[in-house]
């Protein structure tokens, strides 16, 4: 008896033991989802932020309540972003976690057709005279690329080619198409139970800017200053009711890390259509180039849901050297959609309106109007403030555009400086007096045609070896430049003479 037993065992040892198939466990969709964006680092402050290809990067953190078996089992996490990157994904709560597995094919008619090559479908047409609707079968022979063949009773034809309006229906749906992003994980628990679990992962196709509305008090005291949110996702995957965080700053990323999300997308499917006596017709041109998808899966900008809610202020925190800007309510974080949330909401900021002129020899360029302050409480701010597009009004019963510039992320304690387009209604003049040589006398002349008095300053440059010095006023020297600061009267001119000196050309020099 124990010999037989004994020839059992090694029989099974050698020839295997029947493997129990891998418990399933699908989690539908988290309890509880924190979102925080980060902006792309790579876009300048006065670039608008792309609602079609966003270039940020998110980090979503999701709360799921399971059921696991005991022993080895595999998870699957439905509904994640659809621009994960699965090897960032980190999953708390259970041990033994073994491997992971990015489902990105996302059930669509073009994935459809490709799994179901061999496979035979109903195709259903509908007479567009006379309504007529006919049905037949037939045998897909073609993927999705190039034309859509099948095979019918009446032989082999295109699909969608035949000037009836065509359909194709399936008996089912292949294994492995998923109307959502999955992840899966297999995980190995002892005891088994149900288990909150914990997945953080990084994902593509997200972004969020700063805009900034001045508007200029109609009474000259300063200015009220209000800031957006916006926040933008391209992915396929909403985030209900998600905790909000957003950083400010530049994170470091390795540039093959930005090419590494790829948004899972439900692609259409493109009917091409030929004869026998002519070549096909070229394929359409390739979609724009993306950081993290082609253009199928994005909406068009047009398209995209816009979301305004305000009333409560995001709250700053700090993050290291970063700025984390909380937002204090739980927002939806739409799919292929854009939503803006309040930022920060002052009175009366201190900003003095400027005209700045550049001027190099005898060139001045047309004066620009910046506003002009210091980031501190005294002065009605006084508070980390991140980057993005500004437009600036004048104030009154109905504000009117006077300009747009963009703002870089300015800390505590530092100057603000918006810098608008330049205005028609002061101008700069510099000519040269007398006959070059080895010293040059210049003369800068200002005219304001506004009926008020401004604020100008020119900022001169000169070479390496050239002295400046002014003959009408003293000149201020700052950041390298000389600097020449004046009140101009409404409707009247300013004029500053100085020379330029080589002091490689002196007569005099040894």
């Amino acid at each position: 008896m124990r010999a037989a037993r004994f020839l059992a065992a090694m029989w099974l040892w050698c020839c295997g033991a029947p493997v129990m198939a891998q418990a399933l466990v699908t989690s539908a969709a988290p309890e509880a989802v924190s979102v925080t964006l980060y902006r792309d680092p790579d876009r300048p402050a006065d670039r608008a932020i792309s609602r079609r290809f966003p270039s940020g990067f998110a980090l979503i953190t999701e709360t799921r309540r399971v059921t696991l078996p005991a022993g080895p089992a595999t998870i699957r996490f439905e509904g994640v972003s659809g621009g994960i990157l699965p090897e960032s994904a980190i999953l708390s709560g259970v041990p033994g976690v073994a491997e992971k597995n990015l489902d990105a094919d996302l059930l669509s008619p073009r994935a459809l057709f490709d799994r179901s090559t061999g496979r035979r479908v109903l195709i259903r047409r509908t007479d567009p005279a006379s309504g007529a609707v006919s049905s037949g079968q037939g045998v897909i022979r073609s993927g999705a690329e190039g034309g859509l063949v099948l095979e019918t009773e009446q032989g082999v034809e295109a699909v969608q080619c035949s000037g009836l309006g065509e359909s194709l229906i399936y008996d089912a749906i292949p294994a492995g198409l998923s109307a959502k992003p999955v992840l899966s994980v297999t995980v190995d628990s002892q005891a088994g139970g149900a288990a909150q679990l914990t997945l953080s992962y990084l994902a593509g196709g997200f972004d969020w800017q700063a805009n900034h509305v001045v508007t200029m008090r109609p009474d000259g005291r300063g200015a009220d200053w209000f800031a957006w949110v916006t926040l933008v996702s391209a992915d396929v995957t909403s985030h209900v009711d998600a905790g909000t965080q957003l950083v400010a700053g530049k994170v470091q990323r390795d540039p093959e890390a930005r090419q590494a999300g790829r948004i899972a997308q439900a692609q259409p499917l493109y009917a091409r259509c030929w004869n026998l006596t002519a070549p096909p017709p070229p394929p359409p041109p390739p979609p724009p180039p993306a950081m993290y998808a082609p253009a199928p899966m994005m909406a068009r900008a047009a398209d995209a849901e816009i979301v305004v809610t305000g009333a409560r202020m995001v709250a700053q925190e700090q993050l290291g050297d970063l700025k984390l800007y909380r937002v204090p309510m739980p927002v939806t974080v739409a799919a292929r959609a854009q939503k803006q949330v309040g930022l920060l909401d002052r009175t009366r900021v201190a900003l003095e309106p400027v005209y700045r002129s550049d001027v190099t020899g005898d060139r001045a360029s047309a004066p620009v109007l910046l506003l002009r302050g210091d980031n501190r409480e005294r002065s009605g701010l006084g508070l980390p403030i991140p980057s993005g597009q500004v437009q600036v009004f004048d104030g009154g019963a109905r504000p009117i555009l006077i300009g747009e510039g963009s703002l870089a992320d300015k800390a505590i304690g530092e100057e603000v400086e918006i810098v608008l387009e330049p205005t028609p209604g002061v101008s700069a003049r510099a000519e040269r007096i007398g006959e070059p040589g080895w010293r040059e006398t210049i003369r800068v002349t200002v005219t304001n045609a506004n009926p008020r008095p401004i604020a100008y300053e020119a900022r001169i440059a000169a070479g390496d070896g050239i002295d400046v010095d002014g003959v009408s006023t003293k000149l201020a020297r700052e950041e390298g430049r000389w600097l020449w600061r004046t009140a101009v009267p409404a409707n009247g001119t300013r004029v500053l003479t100085y020379r330029l000196s080589d002091r490689y050309r002196r007569p005099d020099r040894d």
